[in-house]
């Protein structure tokens, strides 16, 4: 069902329900004003007859009185007047054809009733009569109101659904009128060639709803853009950061087989080759780990104590700084829980620490700490280094970058991996060199909340 569809639906509903209230109360109101005015007339002059009765008294004097009444065409042009008593009419004049009320004379109340077919209304009003029980049935020819309800009632059922279907037509129209930017945005928007995303819709010059839609659909695409101008440059690098050692191990295989070799040189041609290939297979994994890091780092989460994480990987990193040597000190403030996919934030956690191994020299030290701020747990890894250049630091988190000055191999995929494991966990990852020398990388997640048992 399409948008205009339901708006026009939303429309009549809204316009039937105002309009047949309207109409119910237009009527009640019309019918009320009509049977009110009569009604009032006919009781008064009923009250001012039976009074006056009562103060002549049965006989001719009465009889007068219920004469001249049934007489009366102020209020319409048929009268009948009875005084009953019992089951003794006392008096009846006017239109003897005339219907009468359907009630019992000895029980009736006092109020206003209708004739038995419809024709006259009724006052019927109980008064003493001689010290006999009575009643004063004083009726009016009320066809010609009924007739007025009954037109207007015809009216109303005519105008009503001819108001409703202008009404709704209008409104399809205005609701088609009020979707055309929408669908002009829609045409505008298939126009766009997904292998060319630099095109913007135009917002125009009315800041409405559908500007703020199209302003929105703008940083869309040109966050798309972004996205995809980097997964081509990614896949462009990558490409290239693989066709180097291939062409290497190519060449080394080639030269190894081109005449025979004393098992040495083939023994060393195979290092040669076995290296490439763990650089390869290093940079495979790397690479896969950043296809599937969203999907993995979504799916498995759990509350890790990122104290006792750290303080794990150092334990497995020892035999390292033992070997090179270096100083390591690890400083954890108690437990500090967070949520996150454990092998992701381990794999962070490890590519700090190495990198602060591998790029301090023999005697150095490197410092590791775990502490809480703010709500965020905070993990800090710096060492005793040459430190970063200062033209290297806004890139260093840039896929396969690689400074100048960098002495050690590698493929620059572990800082950009550690910065998206850090973004995919809602925290943040940044670089400083310190001022008495080497470089720190700072790592903030949020701290789990409190679970409840």
């Amino acid at each position: 069902m399409s948008i205009r569809l339901r708006l026009t639906i939303y429309w009549a509903a809204i316009i039937a329900a105002l309009l047949i209230v309207a109409g119910i109360a237009v009527f009640l109101l019309f019918e009320r004003q009509q049977w009110g005015a009569l009604d009032g007339a006919l009781l008064e002059e009923a009250d001012t007859a039976t009074a006056a009765i009562n103060r002549l008294g049965p006989g001719a004097a009465s009889d007068s009185i219920v004469v001249r009444l049934s007489e009366e065409r102020d209020l319409g042009p048929r009268r009948r007047v009875r005084i009953v008593s019992g089951d003794r009419v006392i008096a009846d004049f006017g239109d003897l054809a005339a219907d009468l009320p359907p009630l019992d004379a000895a029980h009736a109340e006092r109020g206003v009733r209708d004739g038995a077919r419809g024709q006259l209304r009724f006052a019927i009003v109980p008064f003493e009569l001689a010290g006999a029980a009575a009643t004063l049935e004083d009726g009016v020819d009320a066809i010609a109101i009924r007739k007025s309800i009954a037109k207007l009632r015809e009216s109303l059922l005519l105008i009503v659904p001819l108001i409703l279907i202008v009404a709704v037509s209008g409104g399809h129209v205005l609701a088609g009128r009020a979707l055309v930017p929408i669908i002009a945005l829609a045409g505008e928007l298939s126009r766009i060639d997904p292998r060319d995303l630099s095109r913007r819709l135009d917002p125009g010059r009315v800041n409405d709803e559908v500007a703020r839609l199209t302003r929105a659909i703008n940083a869309l695409l040109e966050r798309v853009e972004r996205a995809t101008d980097t997964e081509r440059r990614f896949a462009a690098d990558a490409a290239h950061e693989l066709r180097t050692p291939l062409a290497v191990l190519r060449t080394g295989l080639e030269v190894a087989l081109a005449r025979d070799r004393s098992p040495t040189e083939y023994a060393e041609a195979l290092a040669s080759a076995l290296a490439e290939v763990v650089a390869l297979c290093t940079m495979a994994d790397q690479l896969l780990t950043f296809a599937r890091l969203d999907q993995e780092a979504a799916l498995a989460r759990e509350h890790v104590d990122l104290g006792a994480l750290v303080r794990e990987v150092a334990e497995a990193v020892e035999p390292l700084v033992q070997a090179k040597p270096l100083a390591l000190a690890v400083e954890t403030a108690g437990t500090l829980t967070v949520v996150a996919n454990p092998i992701h934030l381990k794999r962070l956690v490890i590519n700090l620490i190495d990198n602060a191994i591998k790029f301090t020299p023999a005697h150095g030290r490197v410092e590791i700490g775990v502490a809480a701020r703010d709500g965020l747990a905070i993990l800090r890894v710096a060492d005793s280094g040459p430190g970063i250049p200062s033209a290297d630091l806004p890139f260093i988190f840039d896929r396969f970058f690689r400074g100048k000055a960098r002495a050690e191999a590698g493929n620059g995929l572990g800082l950009s991996l550690s910065r998206e494991i850090a973004r995919l966990h809602h925290g943040a990852i940044t670089a400083a060199n310190r001022d008495r020398g080497g470089c720190e990388f700072v790592v903030t997640l949020p701290l789990a909340l409190p679970q409840i048992s």
